[in-house]
């Protein structure tokens, strides 16, 4: 027993003395590895950057920023023809729109563009502002009767196809107008080259579709012959806009549904039902008015909304009350709104007798070709929205003959389902002003579960297709007449609050919240700043009323603003800039340094401020001879970001001692350097530079272990042959 002891003692011993190398490696390498991981608080009594040349930092590119400021993209264009006279009365308008912050422009040289007629010039110019400044909005005006801006004829025998023998009450049989021409950019609409535009896959030589069917820009019109009847409407669109009559009227909406058939009993009263049911807000006031065939009953709404008969009488009644907007869903022909009874319900007479004097409405004229502003100045469309200070700021029909089903249970095709989505899109989503809504229903409906599963129509469920005639006839012939940017007011406006109430730095990066006076927040608000030198910039609030941008490096600037948006008179404020004069502070530097076989990569988590304008760059300076050469790194705020915290890597270093310094800088161009004789950190020789040697002493010790045990082995075996 005492021999295995002392046997197992030389073994431990032996054993030690093989670790004890690699235990003092390791204890060495970690503790210089992770050593140098610590938070150094720097010293605030830093060099100043007066006291050292700074020269070797890149200067700060204030381009992106001056160009914001400088080279607004434009937003708006209103094309007109090459007539004095009609370039003269759109230029309040365009005035206006530029005031509020709607960089706007007057074109009427499409004649140079490229194209095969006057509308594929005028598509092609819309395509190439499209292109160059992602244009928003498009007004065109001039009347289409005249050729004065043209309409385009798109190849669509949908009446002659599928309800032979009856024709369009206006129009030829195969050809049918469109504006939505001007806001699909896609292709060229005449893809075989045959001169038929925007054809079905049934009708090209290659089977494709012609169309798009996606609205890059938002397309309205002012159907005006000459300059007189522009200024009618550019001053309309201005009061409304600017100076509007306030009233109830701004909170309140119309619905008239008639009877669309007696065999079968169909009633437009089930639209306007589910409209008012489903989509007007509370806070909202509506008066209900409809016939009905059915057994169909409309629920009574609360109080104090109102429900009543739908009568020629009734309707001119409450449409010279006042509201702000409406939607008749019957039959049509160019001059009346009628059931299947043939009972006019309203007519062009009607429309050019309307007093709502200073309270237009938009109104959706959910029927056929109400709308026919391409032949008739007499069509109820055109009539509202030349109507002097009344009648309507917007008017949405139909151009030629459009489409329903019967027995469509979930309002979900055509007509319903264009009006229905339409109604969504500006009270559910939001979408306030009229081109929007109208256009980004034409593309909700194009991906409504109509289109891609399908829908119980009478008995049997029935998919919608772009295939039909029918079908694209509907997407295209509900066009816009008025402004397309125009918001349409669903309360009474009230002025925005100001946000400008605090110091304002050159340089700084400010975040707003835009308000109206009874602090309720405003979505998607446009801020629009002006100065005397030329700038002219336009931000938008996103949903939470919430706006960020960048002020440029110039101190004693004064800024006139002018806040816009739903339901908000523009109002207008204005702020001067301060100077910033303080320099950017770094107050601690965290050095990670993890090495093990390789070179290592330094990771420096910084934490700087800036009291006014914002951290624009740190710089870091890393020297292993005492900065007679070292290698530089940063890392910045981009122009809309104001971190304080940033974490930068570096380079694979070699082991050794290093120093470094830091520069701070802010968006207005000041700077601080931070240089200490303690700011150093080492990085140790990664574990391969030990694998060596330690392998030497484990194969050295291994070997005496097995000569040891030849050996003893060798002197029992000698004993034993004794």
């Amino acid at each position: 027993m005492r021999q295995l002891s002392s046997k197992l003692l030389k073994y431990l011993i032996l054993f030690f003395l093989l670790l004890f190398p690699i235990i003092n490696l390791s204890l060495s390498y970690f503790s210089r590895g992770f050593g140098i991981s610590r938070t150094l608080v720097l010293n605030m009594s830093s060099i100043g950057s007066e006291e050292v040349d700074l020269s070797f930092i890149p200067d700060i590119d204030y381009t992106s920023l001056n160009d914001e400021w400088y080279n607004h993209k434009i937003e708006m264009i209103i094309i007109t023809p090459n007539n004095s006279d009609f370039i003269n009365a759109m230029k309040p308008l365009m005035e206006w729109k530029n005031e509020k912050g709607v960089k706007t422009i007057i074109l009427s040289n499409f004649s140079l563009y490229e194209g095969r007629d006057d509308a594929e010039k005028i598509r092609n110019m819309i395509k190439s502002y499209y292109e160059t400044d992602n244009i928003q909005w498009v007004l065109l005006a001039g009347d289409a009767q005249d050729d004065l801006i043209p309409i385009r004829e798109v190849f669509n025998p949908d009446v002659s196809r599928w309800q032979s023998p009856q024709r369009e009450s206006v129009g030829g049989e195969d050809y049918k107008p469109t504006d939505f021409y001007y806001a699909d950019l896609s292709g060229t609409w005449d893809n075989d080259g045959d001169g038929r535009w925007g054809e079905a896959p049934k009708d090209t030589y290659h089977g494709l579709d012609e169309i798009e069917w996606i609205p890059e820009v938002y397309v309205g019109r002012f159907p005006a012959i000459n300059g007189v009847q522009l200024e009618i409407m550019v001053n309309k669109t201005i009061k409304y806009e600017s100076n509007p009559f306030m009233g109830d009227w701004m909170n309140k909406m119309l619905l008239a549904g008639a009877i669309s058939s007696s065999t079968p009993l169909e009633d437009e009263a089930v639209l306007t039902t589910y409209i008012w049911s489903n989509y007007i807000p509370n806070d909202m006031e509506f008066t209900h008015l409809h016939r009905t065939a059915s057994s169909f009953d409309p629920p009574t709404p609360p109080l104090p909304n109102r429900q009543e008969g739908l009568t020629r009488t009734n309707i001119f009644t409450e449409m010279n009350l006042g509201y702000s907007t409406a939607i008749i869903a019957s039959h049509g022909i160019v001059t009346n709104f009628k059931d299947a009874s043939g009972l006019n319900i309203f007519t062009a007479g009607q429309a050019d007798d309307l007093t709502n004097i200073n309270m237009p409405f938009l109104l959706y004229g959910d029927a056929c070709t109400t709308s026919s502003y391409d032949i008739n100045d007499n069509s109820i469309g055109e009539i509202l929205i030349k109507k002097q200070n009344a009648g309507a700021i917007g008017y949405i029909g139909a151009i030629r003959v459009s489409w329903y089903f019967e027995d469509d249970y979930n309002l979900a095709a055509l007509n319903r389902g264009n009006a229905k989505l339409f109604w969504k899109e500006f009270f559910e989503n939001k979408k306030f002003q009229q081109g929007k809504a109208l256009y980004d229903s034409k593309v909700a409906y194009i991906n409504s579960d109509y289109y891609k599963i399908g829908s119980q129509i009478g008995d049997k469920i029935t998919q919608g297709s772009t295939t039909y005639d029918f079908e694209r006839k509907n997407i295209f012939t509900y066009n816009l007449l008025g402004d397309p940017e125009v918001d349409i007011y669903t309360n009474i406006p009230k002025l925005a609050k100001n946000p400008f109430e605090d110091d304002l730095y050159e340089g700084q990066l400010v975040s707003i919240v835009i308000r109206d006076d009874n602090n309720s927040i405003i979505p998607n608000a446009r801020v629009h700043f002006k100065t005397s030198d030329n700038k002219y910039y336009t931000i938008y609030a996103d949903e939470s009323g919430v706006g960020k941008f960048r002020l440029p490096k110039q101190a004693y600037e004064t800024y006139n603003v002018t806040i816009s948006g739903h339901n908000l008179i523009p109002t207008h404020f204005n702020f001067t800039t301060l100077p910033d004069n303080s320099k950017p502070q770094i107050i601690e530097v965290n050095p990670v340094i993890k090495t093990l076989f390789a070179s290592s990569i330094t990771t420096f988590n910084i934490e700087a401020y800036d009291v006014n304008s914002g951290i624009e760059k740190i710089i870091m300076l890393i020297s292993d001879n005492n900065f007679e050469n070292y290698t530089q790194f940063s890392i910045s705020n981009e122009l809309l970001e104001n971190k304080n915290e940033f974490t930068l890597n570096t380079d694979k270093f070699k082991p050794g001692q290093y120093s470094y310094s830091l520069v701070s800088r802010d968006y207005a161009n000041n700077s601080q350097l931070f240089q200490d004789n303690t700011y150093k950190f080492v990085i140790p020789n990664p574990i391969i530079d030990y694998v060596l040697p330690v392998s030497l002493i484990i194969i050295i010790g291994i070997a005496g272990i097995s000569a040891f045990t030849i050996y003893k082995s060798f002197q029992k075996y000698s004993g034993v042959v004794r």
